[in-house]
């Protein structure tokens, strides 16, 4: 038996029990998950440095907005910046004083 007819056996089996074909599963966009970790890191840090003293809070405030505004148009959109929000102020519950409302 030929491939083309193996192949043309095995796709007709298929078809017939209703089964479709095995199709592969598109990867996982590993440049997405690399922009959530250095957002969240970035926010996370600019938290840790506001709580140990490193940043003022007008520092740490216009850092967050800008930060947000990032998140949300350039990197990955709403939803994803209020995930990325959250857990940074469960990380840092304190920064929750100095996040600014436009970065909601």
């Amino acid at each position: 038996m030929t491939m083309k007819a193996r192949l043309a056996s095995l796709l007709s089996a298929s078809a017939l029990w209703g089964v479709a074909p095995a199709m592969a599963l598109p990867p996982l966009d590993d440049f997405e998950i690399e922009l959530r970790g250095e957002a969240q890191g970035w926010l996370n840090s600019t938290c840790t440095y506001y709580d140990i003293g490193w940043l003022s809070e007008e520092q740490a405030r216009q850092a967050l907005q800008r930060l947000m505004v990032l998140i949300k148009g350039d990197y990955l959109g709403e939803d994803l910046a209020r995930q990325a929000k959250k857990i940074a102020l469960e990380r840092s519950p304190d920064c929750r004083a100095i996040w600014p409302e436009s970065g909601e």
